[in-house]
């Protein structure tokens, strides 16, 4: 039935155009040479429209984009950034160019995280087919779709997000890939805040994004200040530095290095308390989890922690991402041996495995902070928010 819908909806361009951006996915060895298409200072109109079509291009792009987050690759990320955007804004036309290259970005985006589901990423390729028109009608359809909301494209919206981390911190986006998101957004102001200090290669790579896109962008550092007896939380953006290059000297002052060093060991300092909640989880919540749920949960290995946490400041979200991936295994197959024991049981049993199977379902990341790693859950280690 769905392949007769198919027939019907979608034409041979939207198949050829998702066989490429799969090709992109597979990490076609036939399509190498698509990365060297992501040199700056080639024009879309020049050498690379001979080279490979506009939808390859923008899809290796995004991909490129979403799938670098490893340390040392900002310099490709960046140049993926700066391909893309002249793709999408270059390429397209008519009168909406940028909401179109917004909605253009966003379906991409889609479209390469829905991959394994054809029938979903097929209805995405048909709306980029048909966004790429650069039709008014068609453009604002895909904005309200998508729910972006259209901006002026003389780009002089007042838009700002005051409060934002990226993978260095908390967040889970590259300064570049969250540089590009606040594009989409039709974001023009940005405040990225880290804690304690800031790294200058993350600086470099953040202002460079920002500089990409046109968008004016302040580095907040996040610290910690004793008053009566507790912390507040105070946030440091310096004002009056022209350009990333002359943020990046300012980070190179004697006075500011020495600030950064004392950042450093804050950090340090927060990153063997997570390790200590970490081993009494181990030690007593992993047991208890266990017996509760009837699941198996391993040791959480630290040298693992550390690696799945990957370039970012270690925190207590990033323990309970990284228990609840560790528990997301157990918790299927248990789920699905509840499945069985329910069709065969009686009814107050039945509602006692449906409320555990919920209970299951809730015990997201956000619980798991709450029910066992709060420092109330954990009276052996010294509370960090209270001053020694």
């Amino acid at each position: 039935m769905k392949r007769g819908i198919e027939k019907i909806l979608f034409d041979k361009e939207d198949h050829e155009l998702l066989v490429i951006v799969n090709e992109v996915l597979n990490r076609d060895t036939s399509r190498k040479y698509i990365k060297n298409l992501l040199n700056p200072y080639l024009h879309p109109h020049g050498i690379k429209e001979m080279a490979a079509s506009r939808e390859l291009r923008i899809a290796y792009a995004v991909v490129h984009l979403l799938n670098s987050l490893e340390v040392g690759e900002e310099q490709e990320r960046l140049a993926a950034l700066h391909s893309l955007r002249d793709e999408v804004l270059y390429g397209t036309k008519g009168y909406l160019r940028k909401n179109t290259a917004r909605v253009l970005i966003q379906i991409m985006k889609r479209l390469v995280r829905s991959r394994g589901d054809y029938y979903s990423q097929l209805e995405l390729a048909h709306d980029f087919r048909m966004a790429a028109t650069g039709k008014p009608r068609v453009v604002r359809e895909q904005l309200k779709r998508y729910h972006l909301l259209e901006m002026s494209e003389e780009w002089n919206q007042i838009a700002t997000d005051d409060h934002v981390h990226d993978v260095n911190t908390k967040g889970r986006k590259s300064p570049t890939h969250l540089i590009m998101d606040a594009w989409i957004k039709g974001i023009r102001r940005l405040k990225v805040i880290y804690y304690n200090y800031v790294r200058s290669d993350v600086a470099a790579e953040l202002l460079e994004a920002a500089e990409i896109m046109g968008i004016r962008v302040r580095i907040g550092v996040e610290l910690p200040s004793r008053f009566r007896n507790r912390y507040v939380h105070l946030i440091w953006a310096p004002r009056g530095l022209l350009d990333a290059q002359d943020y990046l000297q300012f980070l190179e002052e004697s006075e500011v290095k020495a600030f950064t060093n004392e950042g450093r060991r804050a950090s340090e300092y927060r990153q063997h308390y997570v390790i200590s909640v970490l081993q009494g989880f181990n030690a007593r919540h992993g047991n208890e989890i266990g017996e509760r749920y009837g699941i198996t949960i391993p040791p959480l290995d630290e040298a693992e922690f550390l690696l799945f946490v990957g370039t970012g400041q270690v925190s207590i979200l990033h323990l309970a991402e990284f228990i609840h991936a560790k528990m997301l295994p157990e918790m299927r197959l248990r789920t699905e041996e509840l499945r069985k024991l329910y069709n065969s049981a009686d009814g107050e049993e039945k509602i006692r495995l449906m409320n555990l199977v919920e209970e299951m379902n809730d015990l997201d990341s956000e619980a798991i902070v709450e029910k066992y790693l709060r420092p109330s859950s954990n009276p052996n280690v010294p509370d960090p928010a209270i001053p020694r």
